[in-house]
């Protein structure tokens, strides 16, 4: 997410500074300093301006610096540089509960040893303990990291999208993905489209709307019927979008472990178990967002899904 020196920079930065005071107050090279200045501007972590002939650096104003200027005033003492450097963000981004090792390296993407390494510092400087069933927890105070470390994707997240477009609203994130709703096409080929439009892949036209649907990930190129599924109930879980993931689930083979597993992802875990039981049990057991199974019938008729 951030490197050391990075860090480091945004950590010194205090009012206005040239470069040359930063590379000062960093212990760093001025061809240094200028190139990881130019990396946080890109970034949209700090802004300059030109005073004559010498450029002024500053914070730009996000909620990602608040923060970590909060935990460095507070904590002064602390090095947080060095122990916020490599993945220990990444990993620091899912502590917003306790979590073991294992679900840790799964969730972050990194190697459970890679995990171990990372809070090894935090742990020995008694910002994070690990619990009697052997998972790791911030310690009270310090759960700040956690919301530091979310701000600061988020606010990467809303870099990436307004390179793009001019008005969106994130409806769901994780470290390295996001699903954003806009009414601007986006070609950008780590944007996927999603929602209603791509029922149409599986012969399922939808009434078209003006909102349209992005993922982006830097590692899926097409989405798959159970991903698409849990996109439309994070986009709407109402009454209608339920119906129509109904047609989906029936229409298509869908793998139920690798449902339950996005579900979880993009925390829609319960109605799609409501959904899976509605039509297990043909409309027997059903919530009151469900329709009666005849009218169900009438809608799988419409679209020709055989149920």
């Amino acid at each position: 997410m951030l490197t050391e020196g990075e860090i480091r920079a945004l950590t010194a930065l205090h009012g206005e500074q040239t470069v040359s005071k930063l590379a000062t107050n960093i212990n760093r090279s001025l061809s240094y300093t200028s190139e990881l200045v130019e990396r946080l501007e890109t970034a949209g972590l700090v802004e300059t301006r030109r005073r004559g002939k010498t450029k002024q650096i500053r914070l730009s104003d996000t909620k990602a610096l608040e923060l970590l200027t909060d935990l460095t005033q507070q904590y002064s003492h602390i090095d947080w540089p060095e122990l916020l450097s490599g993945a220990a963000l990444r990993v620091c981004y899912y502590l917003d509960t306790p979590r073991t090792a294992t679900e840790l390296a799964r969730h972050a993407d990194v190697h459970r040893s890679t995990v171990h390494r990372a809070l090894a510092p935090l742990q020995h400087r008694g910002l994070i303990y690990q619990t009697d069933d052997g998972a790791y927890a911030l310690n009270d105070g310090f759960e700040q990291l956690s919301v530091f470390a979310r701000e600061l994707a988020h606010h990467t997240h809303r870099q990436t999208v307004e390179e793009q477009a001019d008005t969106y609203t994130i409806l769901w994130e994780s470290l390295d993905e996001f699903l954003v709703q806009t009414t601007t096409e986006i070609s950008e080929e780590h944007f996927v489209p999603t929602g209603p439009d791509q029922f149409q892949r599986y012969g399922l036209p939808l009434l078209a709307r003006d909102r349209r649907y992005y993922l982006y990930s830097e590692t899926t190129n097409e989405l798959s019927p159970e991903r698409l599924c849990c996109h439309m109930l994070v986009i709407d879980s109402g009454a209608r979008t339920q119906s129509y993931c109904l047609l989906l689930l029936s229409h298509v083979n869908i793998d139920r472990d690798e449902l339950r597993a996005q579900a979880t992802k993009y925390g829609v875990d319960d109605t799609v178990v409501e959904l899976c039981t509605y039509l297990d049990t043909s409309g027997a057991q059903r919530t009151p967002r469900l329709p009666e199974w005849e009218d169900f019938q009438e809608l799988a008729d419409e679209y020709e899904v055989s149920l």
